[in-house]
């Protein structure tokens, strides 16, 4: 039996892009679904919207259906999370990705905040950065209760010491839960020297 994932691709291959929120051709993510966002911002967390409708069909494709074109769609949003804060007098010298375990992003084929971060630093015309490293994988979070969360992650990342010693980071992922992802990424970043971490992510699901 065909997957979900490899009809989809097929599908692509055949008829080009397709909406991943509304199905409709021309696009990964529709100039109408786009607009459907919302930004939402919670403490130093800043989303394109909230994770539901078609930015959470989008974010789903993207993760798990294989679709890593929709990476350049989705960044844009979260760049334009970035380039507001940066328009507004937020102060930003580097954008890094809260990258995934290699284990994950080897069977994935690709890592999907890397992807979002690369468009992001592309658009803001931040440099890129990539000092963190996810040194043990982690069990599913969408599995775990809020505590269980912070505790599966806890030292889950490191980060060059005094790679980003002064730096002011966009911390970019792709969804944010329950945050301790975001947290374990900062504790890591502020670690190597970063003297702030502001986090930009796809969609905020509280």
């Amino acid at each position: 039996m065909i997957s979900k994932a490899a009809a989809n691709a097929a599908l692509d291959l055949l008829l080009g892009a397709r909406c991943a929120g509304c199905g409709a051709p021309g696009a990964w993510l529709c100039l109408a679904c786009r607009e459907l966002c919302e930004p939402v911002r919670q403490g130093h967390v800043a989303a394109a919207g909230t994770y539901g409708g078609a930015l959470r069909e989008a974010i789903h494709r993207f993760k798990y259906g294989g679709e890593r074109a929709l990476a350049n769609e989705l960044g844009e949003l979260v760049a334009a999370c970035v380039a507001n804060d940066l328009a507004t007098g937020v102060a930003l010298d580097v954008v890094v990705p809260a990258v995934l375990h290699r284990d994950r992003a080897r069977s994935r084929g690709y890592d999907q905040a890397r992807l979002l971060a690369e468009v992001v630093a592309g658009r803001t015309a931040l440099p890129l950065r990539v000092p963190l490293r996810r040194i043990r994988p982690a069990v599913p979070q969408i599995t775990l209760d809020r505590a269980a969360r912070a505790e599966n992650l806890r030292g889950a990342y490191v980060a060059e010491a005094g790679a980003l010693r002064g730096a002011r980071v966009a911390l970019v992922d792709d969804v944010a839960t329950t945050g301790a992802t975001l947290a374990a990424a900062t504790g890591a970043l502020r670690a190597a020297g970063a003297r702030a971490v502001r986090s930009y992510v796809v969609a905020l699901d509280a």
